[in-house]
C-alpha cells in the first residue's frame, strides 16, 4: 500500500529527470516551509548589510578626523596650555603686580600740553605785566614832554619812569624835548632840561648841540665851542654839519677850532 501510495511522486522525479529539469518546487507544506526559511534570512543579510555600511562611515570619518584637528581639539589644547601656565585660559597673565599702570601715550600727551599750557599762561602773564609797565612809562614821559606840566611833576615822572626801568635814552629824549619846548620862554628852565638828559646819557649829542645854540644866542663863544666839542664826542657829525650854514652860529663858525669840527 506504501508502494502504491507514493508511486505517484517516484514517477514525478523520474519525469524530472528525463526531460534534464530542475528539482520540481515544494509544494504543500514543504513550499511554506521553505518561504520562512528565507523570509528569516532576510532580515540578518539586512542587518549585515547595515553593519556593513556603519563601518564604511566609520572608517570615512576617522580618516576625516586624523587628516583635520575638531574643535574639540582645539579647545582641548587650549585648556591644556593655560593650566601648564597655570591660570585661567580666559585671563591674560599679570605684568606688574599691584603697581599702577604706566600712563598712555594719550595720557602722557595731554599732561604734556596741560604743562605747556600753563607755561604759555605765565608767559603771558609776564607778557602782560611788560605791557602794563611800558604803558606806563610812555604815560609818564609824555607828561614830561608837555609844557603844561609842572617842572616838579615832570621831575617826579622822570624819576617814577626810570624806577620802572625806562632805558636811559627813553628818559634822556623826554627830558631834551621838554627843554626844546620849553627854549624862549624861560631860559634857565630849558637849560635844566638840556644839562639833566645830557648827564643822563652820556652818548647822546643833542642835549649837548642845544646847549651850544643857547649860549651862541648869549654871545659866550668859549662855552659855544665847548659844547660843539661835546657834540663831536658823542658822534653828532650831522648837527655839526648844520653849523657851517646856520646864521645862528655866525658868529663862531670861522673860528679854527669850530671849522675843525665841522670838516
Amino acid at each position: 500500500m506504501r508502494t502504491l501510495a507514493s508511486l505517484p511522486t517516484l514517477l514525478a522525479v523520474a519525469l524530472a529527470v528525463a526531460c534534464g529539469g530542475e528539482k520540481p518546487s515544494n509544494t504543500g507544506k514543504d513550499a511554506d516551509k521553505a518561504a520562512a526559511q528565507e523570509s528569516s534570512a532576510t532580515p540578518d543579510k539586512a542587518a549585515e548589510s547595515s553593519d556593513e555600511k556603519a563601518a564604511e562611515s566609520a572608517g570615512k570619518e576617522a580618516g576625516d578626523s586624523s587628516a583635520t584637528p575638531s574643535s574639540d581639539s582645539n579647545a582641548e589644547a587650549a585648556d591644556s596650555a593655560a593650566a601648564g601656565s597655570g591660570g585661567d585660559p580666559a585671563e591674560a597673565p599679570a605684568t606688574g603686580g599691584d603697581d599702577e599702570a604706566a600712563p598712555t601715550g594719550g595720557e602722557s600727551g595731554d599732561a604734556a600740553a596741560e604743562s605747556a599750557g600753563e607755561a604759555g599762561d605765565a608767559v603771558g602773564d609776564e607778557k602782560s605785566e611788560e605791557d602794563k609797565k611800558k604803558e606806563e612809562i610812555a604815560k609818564l614821559l609824555k607828561s614830561v614832554r608837555s609844557k603844561r606840566t609842572s617842572d616838579a611833576k615832570a621831575d617826579k615822572a622822570l624819576a617814577e619812569a626810570e624806577g620802572l626801568g625806562a632805558e636811559v635814552r627813553e628818559l634822556a629824549e623826554a627830558a631834551n624835548d621838554r627843554g626844546d619846548a620849553l627854549l624862549g620862554e624861560e631860559g634857565d628852565r630849558s637849560t635844566k632840561y638840556f644839562e639833566w638828559a645830557r648827564d643822563k646819557d652820556t652818548s647822546y649829542p643833542d642835549p649837548s648841540f642845544n646847549l651850544a645854540k643857547m649860549t651862541v644866542l648869549s654871545g659866550d663863544v668859549p662855552g659855544t665851542i665847548a659844547h660843539l666839542e661835546e657834540v663831536k664826542k658823542r658822534g653828532g657829525k650831522k648837527l655839526l654839519k648844520t653849523v657851517g650854514y646856520d646864521p645862528l652860529f655866525e658868529v663862531v663858525k670861522d673860528d679854527k677850532k669850530v671849522q675843525a669840527l665841522i670838516r
